[in-house]
């Protein structure tokens, strides 16, 4: 196994059985040592060599310490060093510590045995140095990184103590102000900042971090941002602040929403092309069938049943493609409203996928903007198309009421239930597109595992929600 290089140590005195004296004891103590007799001498060994430590006596014949020290600064060599004198003098002391000296000592009667120790100890203060300043060096390139790594990006990072005052931030959008020292709210709108105090209280209160999507006003405009907060932790594991980076995900979100609005044209378009085409084409077919059996019927009767039969079938299947036109393209809920849509919603499904299916709503529930209105219907449409294929419910209900000030929907059903996905997945697309549509309207929209088995899906929709002018679906 290898050892570290022993450390070099210069002796710079005008005694020359001092310096033999002091030689000897460092050499016991395993340290490679120079010695100079004058001041020319310590200079030109220096320009050659680095020493790790420098014992400088005050006095020398050709020159003192203090003009010596100068000369090996401008000369770009100089080492840690520790002043050694034949007299003690406290101002001479102060003088030569303030010009860099590590220690002062005297040369008394302890003087050779204090040397090694005094030697060990300068050492160790030098190596614990270079490490502190290896590791700020460290800390500064990292810093550096981290700020040219953030530098164009749309990330907003930032400290805060328990206080939740700002005492580290960068690329928040409020930068313009002096945000170090102020809270929340200090620097946003009422509202918005009792949402980031109560999601950063919780930080603190729980030690578990947050993700949450979260509404900014920056600059008069609206804007969303995807917020993350984490406690921060001493050495002790005691929490003494919370860290977060918020990301701006408004362009995201407006392509999603146009996303979804063209996902609802399309739907609307398919719906119309099979009531418009493929259920005009099959009553052609019906006609068609029932003149064919008409006219069978003089020649065989058995001929005519089977006619008759071709063109009950081609009516069931009529009456199943306008179903399937209808919850494609609900144009009840435009001329008639959320209510009169949900009834309709539960009279095809009992007729398409013959399962029981009802709706209750104890009074009227007015939904007067069309988007809430949409959204409310497709969540309640997925829930039921769920409960079918997923849960294999054999009876399903819809319930519409108004409590509290908001709009609840609940759809509930007897299958088997479910597990909600991992968002990394691709199964349970429904659910989240349930979920992201609720977020659209400002809903909060739970997923309940029943006791007696089944699945309830509930969404809350404040009222003032549906009073607002919003722009129409497409």
């Amino acid at each position: 196994m290898s050892q570290s290089k022993p450390a070099t140590i210069l002796v710079v005195d005008d005694d020359r059985g001092l310096l033999r004296l002091l030689e000897k004891s460092l050499r016991r103590e395993n340290y490679l040592v120079a010695t100079a007799d004058s001041g020319e001498v310590a200079l030109a060994w220096l320009q050659a060599n680095h020493p790790d430590l420098m014992l400088l006596d005050l006095k020398l014949a050709d020159t003192d310490a203090k003009q010596l020290i100068a000369r090996i600064a401008a000369a770009k060599r100089l080492a840690p060093f520790i002043i050694i004198t034949g007299q003690g003098d406290e101002r001479v002391a102060v003088e030569m510590m303030k010009s860099g000296a590590m220690d002062y000592v005297v040369k008394d009667a302890q003087f050779y045995e204090l040397v090694p120790t005094l030697v060990h100890r300068a050492l160790e203060q030098i190596a614990r140095e270079k490490k502190l300043v290896a590791a700020e060096e460290a800390l500064r390139i990292s810093e550096e990184r981290f700020r040219v790594a953030l530098k164009h990006s749309p990330i907003a990072v930032f400290n805060q103590d328990t206080d939740l005052r700002y005492t580290w931030f960068h690329n928040l959008p409020i930068a313009a102000h002096n945000v170090l020292g102020k809270t929340d709210e200090d620097l946003y709108p009422q509202a918005e900042a009792d949402r980031l105090v109560q999601i950063k209280l919780r930080v603190l209160a729980t030690g578990t971090g947050v993700r949450q999507e979260v509404n900014g006003t920056v600059n008069g405009e609206q804007r969303v941002y995807d917020l993350t907060v984490e406690p921060v932790r001493n050495t002790e594991g005691k929490i003494i602040g919370v860290t977060g980076a918020a990301i701006d995900i408004t362009e995201h979100k407006r392509l999603e929403k146009e996303v979804l609005q063209i996902s609802e044209m399309e739907q609307r378009r398919i719906g119309q092309d099979l009531h418009d085409g493929i259920c005009q084409h099959l009553a052609g077919i019906e006609m068609l069938s029932e003149v064919l059996g008409q006219n069978l019927a003089k020649k065989s009767k058995a001929h005519a049943a089977q006619a008759d039969n071709i063109a009950s079938h081609v009516r069931d299947v009529i009456g199943q493609t306008r179903s399937l036109a209808r919850g494609l393209s609900p144009v009840v809920l435009e001329s008639e409203g959320l209510m009169a849509a949900l009834t309709e919603l539960v009279s095809n499904t009992q007729k398409l996928f013959r399962v029981k299916c009802h709706f209750d709503c104890p009074t009227p529930v007015y939904v007067h903007e069309l988007i809430p209105a949409t959204h409310l219907f497709r969540i309640a449409q997925e829930a039921v198309t769920n409960a079918i294929k997923h849960g294999k419910a054999k009876e399903i209900s819809i319930r519409l009421e108004t409590k509290l000030q908001k709009i609840i929907l609940t759809i509930k059903d007897n299958g088997t239930g479910f597990s909600q996905p991992s968002s990394g997945t691709t199964k349970g697309m429904g659910l989240r597109i349930m979920q992201y549509r609720a977020g659209m309207i400002g809903a909060t929209l739970l997923f309940q595992r029943q006791t007696k088995g089944g699945t309830a899906v509930v969404c809350f929709l404040p009222i003032s929600l549906t009073e607002s002018n919003q722009e129409k679906v497409p």
